[in-house]
């Protein structure tokens, strides 16, 4: 009954190169995103990707000692891209 909770509790750790190879790629991505959005602010393909991607940042970030300091800033320009998204509707 209790064998998933302890699964939970027993997984093994992601390696660290999975993880840094992971965000440098979002690093990479999140630019062009940026980039296209800037562009173009009111494609909502690109405003829909981009949150999806800052989202799964956040969690890949988190992890990562070397981009751990960037999370914050991701908190932040998930709020600016909510204020692009409601000005646009």
């Amino acid at each position: 009954m209790f064998s998933s909770i302890k699964s939970l509790f027993n997984k093994a750790p992601e390696p660290q190169g999975d993880i840094q190879q992971e965000a440098e790629q979002l690093v990479m991505e999140l630019q062009n995103l940026e980039e296209k959005l800037a562009a173009d602010p009111r494609d909502g393909e690109t405003q829909k990707t981009l949150m999806l991607r800052y989202n799964r940042a956040l969690s890949v970030f988190a992890k990562s000692p070397q981009h751990r300091q960037q999370v914050d800033a991701v908190f932040v320009k998930i709020d600016e891209l909510r204020n692009t998204i409601r000005r646009n509707i």
